[in-house]
């Protein structure tokens, strides 16, 4: 859930490119993720350079529940979907107070977490 003594989050504070600052497991250690206005997004993971992981599709907020999903309709390696894997990644969300962080934690892997810095314009 959100915290109470956050601003407001609109789409407006998604809307952009971020690159990953950590994330819990070290399965990678760069990575990108990209959303539009108009309801898409985009992400890349890798690690040393080489290409781990990467999907694109659209994106629905719940701005109530505080959490972000990720509709996955291209990969960039396959098998995905698998009967494993479903092809929506479902990110409780958080964000600094500045709103230039934004930590990602997915429902779908419990314990893991992906913070994000916003690209400066």
């Amino acid at each position: 859930m959100a915290c109470a003594h956050q601003k407001k989050i609109t789409k407006n504070d998604f809307v952009g490119s971020w690159h990953l600052v950590s994330i819990s497991d070290g399965y990678a250690d760069k990575g990108v993720i990209i959303y539009s206005y108009d309801g898409q997004m985009s992400v890349i993971f890798s690690k040393k350079d080489s290409m781990l992981l990467g999907y694109s599709g659209k994106y629905e907020i719940n701005f109530k529940e505080s959490f972000v999903k990720h509709f996955r309709n291209f990969y960039t390696t396959l098998p995905y979907p698998t009967e494993t894997k479903n092809p929506v990644f479902i990110r409780d969300f958080t964000f600094s107070n500045d709103k230039q962080r934004l930590t990602l934690k997915p429902r779908e892997e419990k314990g893991l977490e992906l913070i994000w810095e916003k690209v400066k314009l």
